[in-house]
């Protein structure tokens, strides 16, 4: 390796948990390390769960260079204009079975189209949903007032009946998220999809889930991009702190948990660094990354 050269070619960030702070911050450390790191020659992007107009975003702030990965690996979009590169969305007989399963126990569920959120009804939830999406400015107090210009990136849908919208309109859905106050319903609907083997289930709290298409993740996104830019696993960092961060980091040369993840993907990363709260990102750039 000549001098100047990033240790890895290509860095990919999970989001909340990670890349933001406790507050949903870019901290200023963050930054700087992830600048030097670009400064280097090294390639960044997103790994996220999130919709894509909020890391398209995120990568825009932070002047990222290669296409990014959003709804947990579903789709994959320009990191210039946030366009969609490609999507692997949810079949419509399969979201039909979730969505009635869901329903019948009691739980709540929404979907996720290409930067729409698809619901029953508006409630005080989603409809906050594209305000917990944008950039946060610390000069900027979190109203929709104040971000308007962004939360106009996301719309939230009320479509009535999910089955019925599920089984008559066109626009793809690539993403559902189940969420209820019952922690034990949330296990049960979780085994009970799981033995189905129809999704990819990834849990995103001791409340909620995320659903997507059989064979989608981080991983297997990540390995296209890689694969599109003759980038060889080795060469690739990861870092992430949940559940659907663990293959990505399996499958990465250099793995990376952060200190508030949960000890299952401590377990598989090769490092661990410091906590979003500490800026732990910027601490894994400046002592796995760059040479200096």
């Amino acid at each position: 390796m000549s001098a100047g050269q990033p240790r890895r070619r290509l860095l990919a960030l999970d989001m909340d948990g990670t890349l933001l702070d406790g507050d949903k911050r870019i901290t200023d450390e963050v930054r700087r390390a992830l600048a030097a790191y670009l400064g280097h020659g090294g390639l960044l992007t997103i790994a996220s769960g999130r919709f894509p107009a909020s890391v398209w975003l995120h990568a825009r702030e932070l002047e990222m260079n290669v296409p990014l990965i959003a709804l947990n690996g579903a789709v994959m979009l320009d990191q210039q204009t946030g366009g969609l590169l490609q999507g692997t969305p949810i079949e419509a007989d399969g979201l039909i079975s979730l969505i009635r399963l869901v329903q019948e126990r009691g739980a709540y569920v929404h979907l996720y189209g290409y930067n729409e959120l698809y619901v029953e009804r508006l409630n005080e939830m989603n409809a906050r949903w594209p305000l917990a999406n944008v950039v946060v400015i610390p000069s900027r107090e979190l109203t929709e007032g104040n971000y308007r210009e962004q939360t106009n990136l996301i719309r939230v849908i009320p479509v009535g009946d999910l089955a019925s919208f599920a089984g008559s309109d066109p626009r793809p859905v690539y993403k559902a998220t189940v969420i209820c106050d019952n922690p034990g319903l949330i296990d049960e609907l979780l085994d009970e999809l799981a033995g189905r083997n129809a999704f990819a289930l990834t849990r995103t709290g001791r409340r909620r889930f995320d659903v997507n298409a059989s064979g989608v993740s981080k991983r297997t996104a990540l390995e296209l991009l890689c694969r599109e830019r003759g980038i060889r696993p080795e060469e690739v960092a990861a870092i992430g702190d949940y559940d659907n961060d663990i293959e990505m980091l399996r499958w990465a040369g250099l793995g990376i948990a952060m200190g508030n993840a949960e000890e299952r993907v401590k377990r598989v990363a090769r490092a661990v660094t410091g906590s979003n709260r500490e800026s732990g990102v910027a601490r894994a750039v400046w002592h796995h990354l760059i040479d200096r």
